[in-house]
């Protein structure tokens, strides 16, 4: 039987991947139930996955129909002012205030007219930071007075401990789609069919399990210790938790330079507060370039019970957001009848990868490490990855059909943009993406 170690929806997904090709999986989840979720009809994220046509069959196979849904109305919200995306000509001048407008301008002129006169690599000029990559194409005032309170919220670190990677992934128009798909039945649905896609292929779900380490024979892993038993392992374990996690349920198995690279993977909490709403707003998504709340994005429902859903980056140790913070910024950007007293806080432990600029190779050695005893991350938390589900859905079938997958070159394919050479172009008008 294979298995699959998980805490939450990522070791689920993962799991009825693998299901639905056949195999019989044991699922074994640290949270007291399959899903892990409080509130399992929140929509994730925006609530749209990204299905591409080539696995959406295998998509619906594991978490059942989706449906076309249409594309995001997004803004963002600067200056107390929303602001359609892509941004008129004219509203970015109202990003700023008017005393340094100027410079701001005189910044942006400069830093377009350079990119075309120098090469994106060499030169000096390769970008190793989140910071690098946006003050290389709008200057440092763009940066220091639009981006920087950003990137700290979303990502849960300064412009200088983030890759140009962020960057990349998250801020190229050319490589998403706003529009996107949702589970036919809603959220709670998509869970509870990839819950019986695991059983009706003769596995079972482990649920509440204290997973206290791997069993290695021979140089590779053979059971996993859960409790006072073992669990037998036919081929590769799949792994839905932090590299962190697995090294120190390998311990000694690997050297101490793994351990410290496992050590210096940081992942953050992703917290969504969901409250009722009276009527739609204008916006389905509304970015908060500068908010003094924890929130760095609100949503607005669909298919579903009318609501905001405010997208929050916690570090571990800081408590949840207070509702009633987040009940008055949305108010003040138009989303009508709030209620902090019907606040739904869902708190995903372990969710938001912070990616510093040494992050790939100290994955690409964990890997490679583990890969070597039968050890496969999976899932967002298992591969460090800032996917949806449906993404997530498409790397564990590429897995599923390869007993010792290549991890690398799928993670590349599906989560590294390369750059090119309009990359350069990055304007306000289409910044934030996704």
């Amino acid at each position: 039987m294979r298995v699959v170690i998980g805490a939450g929806t990522d070791g689920l997904r993962a799991a009825a991947a693998w299901a639905a090709t056949g195999e019989q999986v044991c699922l074994v989840q640290s949270t007291d139930t399959p899903h892990g979720l409080d509130f399992p009809d929140l929509p994730e994220g925006n609530g749209r996955l990204h299905v591409s046509s080539d696995v959406r069959a295998f998509a619906e196979t594991v978490i059942g129909p989706v449906v076309e849904a249409p594309d995001l109305v997004r803004a963002i919200a600067a200056r107390e002012k929303v602001h359609r995306l892509p941004l008129d000509f004219m509203a970015v001048p109202q990003l700023f205030d008017a005393s340094t407008l100027q410079g701001v301008g005189q910044h942006f002129i400069r830093r377009r007219a350079r990119n075309g006169l120098i090469p994106l690599t060499g030169g000096g000029q390769e970008e190793r930071t989140y910071r690098q990559w946006v003050e290389r194409r709008m200057g440092a005032p763009a940066y220091r007075h639009t981006y920087q309170n950003y990137a700290s919220r979303r990502w849960g670190a300064d412009g200088d401990n983030l890759s140009s990677s962020v960057a990349r992934v998250h801020h190229n128009p050319s490589e998403y789609s706003t529009a996107g798909q949702v589970p036919g039945g809603g959220p709670r649905s998509a869970l509870e069919h990839a819950i019986s896609v695991i059983e009706a292929a003769g596995g079972k779900i482990i649920s509440g399990a204290n997973v206290r380490g791997l069993k290695v024979v021979d140089g590779k892993v053979v059971a996993v210790r859960v409790g006072r038993r073992n669990i037998a392992v036919d081929g590769p374990v799949w792994i839905a938790r932090p590299p962190s996690v697995v090294a120190a349920w390998l311990g000694d198995l690997l050297h101490s330079g793994l351990h410290v690279d496992a050590q210096s993977l940081q992942a953050m909490d992703a917290v969504q507060v969901s409250m009722p709403i009276e009527e739609a707003c204008h916006f389905d998504e509304i970015h908060l370039l500068e908010s003094d709340s924890d929130a760095w994005r609100i949503t607005q429902s669909y298919g579903g019970a009318l609501q905001a859903v405010y997208h929050c980056t916690i570090h571990p140790d800081a408590p949840d957001p207070d509702p009633s913070v987040l009940a008055a910024v949305g108010a003040s950007l138009g989303f009508k009848g709030l209620d902090s007293s019907l606040a739904k806080v869902e708190r995903l432990r372990e969710w938001n990868p912070v990616w510093a600029p040494l992050t790939h190779t100290r994955l690409r050695r964990l890997f490679l490490a583990f890969g070597e005893l039968g050890v496969v991350a999976v899932g967002r938390r298992g591969t460090f990855s800032p996917i949806c589900p449906g993404r997530e859905i498409a790397l564990a079938s590429l897995y599923a059909n390869s007993e010792v997958p290549d991890q690398r070159e799928a993670l590349r394919s599906m989560l590294e943009p390369p750059v090119r050479s309009d990359d350069l172009n990055a304007s306000f008008r289409d910044f934030i993406w996704v």
